[in-house]
């Protein structure tokens, strides 16, 4: 996931004009931003727009990956978090360069230290999941606070997850509600169902199948399988429905209850196979 500069910081009016057309354009998802290339490559001193050519460039063949590359860089060394940011999400999977989980790590550090919440974020799986730097949970739960602090969604939702199982820290279901409720994003609903569906001193199985439905509104695929499995007796054919789009979008548990049911299973939507197959 990389950054689009909301704004540019240049006091020349024409770099603005030019820089805010870009960047509608791009939001707007045209399909050719031949002209809007040309626009910010005149931008040449602005690290905003820099960063956005890259995100622009980042898609296309290998001269233009490697231009957004350099020019991610180029805006990180002028002091622009975003710019640095993509730079690590780059290494960290290999796109224009060489995959160098390490060295993306190092960079996400670099934007982190200069307040880039969802690059704070960033570190934190590094840290959760051992990518490019020892795993270290106490680290991602720290990092994970300093994002959740700068009131990104992400980085919400990832300390609530480490509240409420204990990880990196003390057990605190208190708190990992409050993160949930402050994130709004559909896993963040999910974990507050669980938290109001499981918890021994939180059950309330009317709000925690709210927080299911909610979740489900907003394509979790997860929650529909639950929230298919608690109303599947009383109303057979949502659930299936709630199963089958469940489905569409990959899950495997979705999936085998189809298959447990004895009803075709839909084509996923991200090209896996069929468990069937």
């Amino acid at each position: 996931m990389m950054d689009v500069p909301q704004e540019s910081s240049s006091r020349e009016k024409e770099t603005l004009k030019r820089h805010i057309a870009a960047r509608k354009a791009y939001e707007s998802g045209k399909q050719d931003l031949s002209e809007e290339k040309e626009m910010l490559r005149k931008n040449s001193d602005d690290p905003a727009s820099m960063v956005l050519l890259g995100v622009i460039l980042i898609n296309g063949g290998p001269e233009e990956k490697s231009e957004a590359v350099r020019l991610f860089e180029e805006a990180g060394k002028l002091g622009n978090s975003s710019g640095y940011r993509n730079l690590g999400y780059c290494y960290a999977v290999g796109l224009g360069v060489e995959k160098d989980k390490a060295k993306g790590a190092e960079i996400y550090a670099l934007s982190a230290d200069m307040g880039n919440g969802g690059a704070m974020c960033n570190l934190g799986v590094m840290y959760s999941f051992g990518n490019g730097v020892e795993q270290d949970d106490e680290k991602a739960f720290q990092c994970y606070l300093a994002s959740a602090e700068k009131g990104y969604q992400r980085g919400m939702t990832n300390l609530g997850e480490y509240y409420l199982w204990g990880r990196g820290t003390l057990k605190d279901v208190a708190q990992a509600e409050k993160w949930f409720h402050n994130s709004g994003s559909a896993r963040a609903d999910y974990r507050l169902a669980e938290i109001y569906l499981d918890e021994p001193d939180w059950k309330d199985p009317e709000i925690g199948n709210a927080y299911l439905e909610r979740a489900c509104e907003k394509k979790y695929s997860r929650a529909m399988v639950r929230y298919g499995e608690t109303i599947e007796a009383a109303d057979r054919e949502k659930a299936i429905s709630l199963y089958n789009e469940a489905a569409s979008k990959g899950n495997k548990d979705a999936i085998s209850k189809l298959e447990s049911m004895g009803l075709p299973v839909p084509e996923s939507m991200f090209g896996r196979k069929k468990k069937s197959d």
